[in-house]
């Protein structure tokens, strides 16, 4: 017995070195797998269709753009995702960028509704969120991301602690931050999951000093702090309630943009949902004193006027949007026109708009818009050209398509014709006589 026991200890001693070496050596090729799936991940996927299944399966938070090769737009924002795939791979909790050719997979397409190109969608758990309708730039998409995978609110003991959150997790965010000081958190939190692609939102909840009061410009409580800014320099407003009904939400989804937004084709869409006339400044360039000094004089009015929503536009940068709005071939810029749906007015006065006397033009303006004493306008529509034109790509491989189509149809009648011909050769021969014999024949009897 003594043997037996003996032998089973010494094969256990020899055995433990070989078990030692392959559990190590799994570990090794475990961390070695991860290390490539996060070399992967800081890349943007390209997927197929049955790999875009598989992807949802594994990764808890994918950003997938749906994008057609022959659109400029997709073409614009490709290297816009591989600067913020890195960025979102790095997270504590890591967001895998992917895109897809939803043009060659229309079964994915369909499923996802996808309806223009690109459309960037982010999964949550193999869950589609709504469609990302923000800026094509890497900032920006950084930032949507980033926001539906937090916390719906983020809740605070000090303002310390919201002092970190702003430098450490949305310094360099596109979304505005509405903070509330001493509110009721349930009150707050209703809005924060209904708004929560568009802001984020904090409350504090514990002590805070007087410069807290001096840094976020309230001077009672309860009191809620909207900011806005590359790094949040702008207190944009203080709402001090009440904190219940359609006040409440009316000063949220008015604060969604800035005070004079920067309007461009990746923002377009969120001006239409915001459904308010649009008092669009054109600029000649926004970088001289004269374009400076009205938009500083429309972020003054803005605060009073929260029934329009204020923005504007560089002429050369997007001929494409201004045109509809009949300024002329050399119109006098700056100027401002008031867009609402289909129609537009403005003013009358081409000076109106430049030194002193812009503010009570401004102010002017807005109070004809509203006593309904300024001219509507229909928007002019764009021309054939124009429409074919806005996707070129689209355009040529449109013509295309009639093209390679005309060929077909022309040659099928072609080959149909000449088998006609080949099937009755005596009835189509101009030399064949009735009988079947030939003028040949005849002259050579």
């Amino acid at each position: 017995m003594w043997c037996l026991v003996e032998l089973l200890a010494i094969l256990a001693f020899l055995q433990a070195p070989h078990f030692a070496w392959v559990s190590g050596h799994q570990q090794q090729q475990k961390k070695n797998d991860d290390d490539d799936a996060l070399a992967a991940a800081a890349q943007v996927l390209e997927l197929t269709d049955t790999g875009l299944e598989a992807a949802l399966n594994r990764y808890d938070y994918l950003l997938v753009d749906f994008y057609a090769p022959w659109c400029q737009h997709c073409k614009t924002l490709a290297p816009e995702l591989d600067v913020a795939a890195p960025l979102l791979a790095d997270d504590s909790k890591p967001i895998i960028v992917a895109k897809i050719n939803a043009d060659k997979y229309r079964n994915v397409a369909e499923k996802y509704d996808i309806s223009f190109f690109p459309t960037m969608k982010l999964f949550t758990n193999g869950y589609p969120t709504d469609q990302y309708q923000g800026p094509h730039h890497a900032h920006a998409l950084v930032s949507y991301a980033r926001r539906l995978t937090a916390p719906a609110i983020q809740v605070f003991q000090s303002e310390s602690a919201l002092h970190k959150f702003i430098e450490s997790m949305v310094s360099s965010s596109e979304l505005p931050l509405f903070v509330g000081f001493e509110l009721e958190v349930s009150n707050l939190e209703r809005f924060a999951h209904k708004f929560r692609s568009k802001a984020w939102f904090a409350a504090v909840v514990g002590e805070y000093s007087e410069k807290a009061m001096a840094d976020f410009s309230f001077s009672k409580i309860p009191a809620l702090v909207v900011l806005h800014g590359q790094q949040y320099e702008e207190i944009q407003d203080v709402f001090y309630g009440p904190f219940q009904g359609h006040d409440f939400e009316d000063f949220v989804k008015q604060n969604l943009l800035m005070l004079v937004t920067p309007l461009n084709a990746d923002n377009l869409n969120i001006f239409k949902e915001d459904g308010r006339p649009n008092v669009v400044a054109v600029l000649e360039n926004d970088t001289t004193p004269k374009s400076k000094a009205l938009i500083e004089k429309m972020k003054a009015a803005a605060p009073a006027n929260r029934a329009f929503v204020f923005s504007y536009v560089v002429a050369s940068e997007w001929p494409k949007f201004v045109r509809p709005f009949k300024l002329g071939k050399k119109p006098k810029l700056p100027t401002i026109v008031i867009w609402d749906d289909n129609y537009y007015s403005k003013s009358s006065n081409a000076e109106a708009f430049t030194g002193d006397i812009v503010e009570s033009e401004l102010s002017k303006l807005l109070q004809d818009f509203k006593d309904k004493r300024l001219k509507q306008e229909k928007l002019q529509a764009p021309s054939f050209y124009e429409k074919a034109m806005e996707n070129n790509a689209s355009f040529l491989q449109f013509v295309g398509m009639l093209v390679v189509m005309s060929i077909t149809i022309w040659t099928k009648n072609r080959a149909k014709r000449s088998s006609q011909v080949n099937t009755n050769p005596e009835e189509n021969n101009p030399i064949a006589q009735p009988n079947g014999e030939d003028a040949g024949a005849d002259k050579e009897d």
